[in-house]
């Protein structure tokens, strides 16, 4: 990994810095299943990229995070009721 890495001079010129979001969206895609998980991921992404000019690099992630847990804790308790 190292010696290729190096060969490559710049990895955003061959578009190789979108690889690593594409092999998570294509992990992710199958596990998207209904509305309401769709729904959540639209939310945590809208979030996400809301509080990126915000906040440091790497809390509009975990912000990101604790709207999932909250949207689904909450989407769980409104169906035990």
């Amino acid at each position: 990994g190292a010696v290729g890495a190096q060969a490559i001079p710049d990895p955003k010129t061959l578009g190789l810095d979108a690889a690593a979001p594409a092999a998570f969206l294509a992990l992710l895609a199958p596990r998207m299943k209904g509305g309401r998980t769709w729904s959540v991921a639209l939310v945590a992404a809208a979030v996400a990229v809301v509080t990126v000019p915000l906040v440091p690099a790497g809390v509009p992630v975990l912000v990101a995070a604790a709207v999932t847990i909250a949207l689904a804790l909450g989407i769980e308790w409104r169906g035990k009721r």
